[in-house]
């Protein structure tokens, strides 16, 4: 179908566990309503006709929108919506192609109880194929809640090997960070093998920091560590305590141990980059479940209607919630593949562009090169003849970059001229 109207949908935005900055391109405001569950059924259907079908992820919410009516629609009406779209999708499925990733919202996680997450993950295991041996990456987000130990135990047995955690509390830190840290302990008596964790800077900042943090983070060992807010100043600090502990960033402030598996992605060019983050699963197919959730099958992405009665009445009435949509244009992959070197790479290989895509660079992105230049000029860049090297990690340096080459956007990020100090650029190396 045609995308010649775009409607912009003020109302909706990218749900919890989808990556909020260069997590989609296009933006939400290039999807359509020319598009829907037809457009994305067809789209599965080329899918599972690949030789090599891509991996399945997928992840269950509840809602996307702040002010949502979720709230007065009764828990087991919202599980039965869960469970009806969470069928409907796994029809449209090849059995042999089984879930590589399943993420549950910290919605799900922490306030629904143990009878209905039961039933929900049951849903999930009737309705796609699943290794005997489980799903090989199941996270539980658990947001800034402290589990107790039952809720966790669950979590284990319901197959999930990963929780991330969030410190979100500035009323009272250090209590917060007691909290935290007895449930990280408790998740890995339960042999959840890997613990994530968010850190706004924009609450550590009233700690005695970053002292604080520090012997925290030695005394607790998290497997991975995301900065969250802006990071600003702060960056070159936060670098230099994290690589003495055994971290590095790989990239928009996730800071990883130099053995974890997308480092070592990382190191042999086979790091990718999904609506979910890092991964090293070769551009997954995305499946979001619930009111707003968006996926990305392909060269298709598709949003499902965020307001929970519109969303339960198409379930009723045997539809996909399926109202949004965009297919992308050749000059869409080719910019979004761009992205992806950037972000996972940090490195714009030129050549290989020109080669696949039979154009010429700097005359195809003269525009851009501008702008590449100005960047390399404040250091961000080192311009190697047929490859860009990326010197920057932060997030909002690297949306930055992104931002660049993000021609359908109708907003202008405000620029970020201070050059990057000589010893930020070498601890990043």
């Amino acid at each position: 179908m045609g995308n010649a109207s775009v409607k912009r949908e003020t109302a909706s935005r990218l749900p919890d566990v989808v990556e909020k900055t260069c997590g989609l391109y296009p933006g939400l405001a290039s999807f359509s309503r020319d598009y829907d569950a037809d457009d994305y059924s067809d789209w599965v259907e080329q899918s599972n006709g690949d030789p090599l079908p891509a991996p399945l992820a997928l992840y269950v919410q509840e809602s996307s929108d702040v002010g949502s009516s979720h709230t007065a629609v009764s828990a087991a009406l919202r599980l039965n919506a869960l469970e009806l779209e969470l069928a409907m999708q796994g029809k449209l499925f090849d059995s042999d192609r089984p879930l590589q990733q399943l993420v549950l919202s910290s919605s799900l996680v922490i306030e629904w109880d143990d009878d209905q997450l039961h039933q929900l993950v049951s849903v999930i295991r009737d309705s796609f194929t699943i290794h005997e041996t489980g799903v090989e990456n199941g996270c539980a987000c658990v947001g800034s809640a402290s589990p107790d130990v039952t809720r966790l135990k669950l979590l284990s047995d319901l197959g999930f090997n990963k929780v991330r955690f969030s410190l979100l509390d500035r009323t009272n830190i250090g209590r917060s960070l007691d909290e935290l840290g007895e449930s990280i302990g408790l998740a890995r008596q339960f042999g959840f093998s890997q613990v994530a964790i968010d850190l706004p800077v924009g609450v550590l900042r009233f700690l005695d920091f970053p002292q604080t943090v520090e012997a925290w983070l030695t005394r607790i060992a998290p497997d991975r560590i995301r900065l969250t807010g802006i990071v600003g100043e702060a960056g070159p600090v936060y670098t230099h305590m994290l690589s003495t502990l055994g971290y590095r960033n790989i990239g928009l402030d996730c800071y990883l141990k130099t053995d974890d598996v997308l480092m070592r992605a990382r190191g042999g060019d086979r790091l990718h980059w999904s609506l979910l983050g890092f991964t090293d699963m070769t551009s997954p197919d995305v499946i979001g479940i619930g009111p707003g959730a968006i996926s990305s099958i392909g060269e298709f992405y598709a949003a499902n209607e965020s307001d929970w009665t519109s969303y339960q009445d198409l379930l009723q009435q045997g539809h996909l919630p399926i109202v949004r949509g965009i297919e992308l244009e050749a000059d869409d992959v080719l910019r979004r593949e761009i992205m992806v070197m950037i972000l996972a790479g940090s490195c714009i290989h030129i050549a290989a562009i020109e080669a696949k895509w039979g154009i010429r660079f700097n005359r195809f992105f003269a525009a851009e090169v501008e702008q590449l230049r100005v960047l390399e000029r404040n250091h961000w860049l080192d311009w190697q003849h047929d490859d860009i090297h990326i010197l920057v990690r932060s997030r909002e340096e690297l949306a930055e970059i992104c931002h660049v080459f993000d021609h359908r956007s109708c907003e202008t990020l405000a620029p970020l001229p201070t050059p990057i100090s000589e010893s930020h650029r070498s601890s990043l190396k």
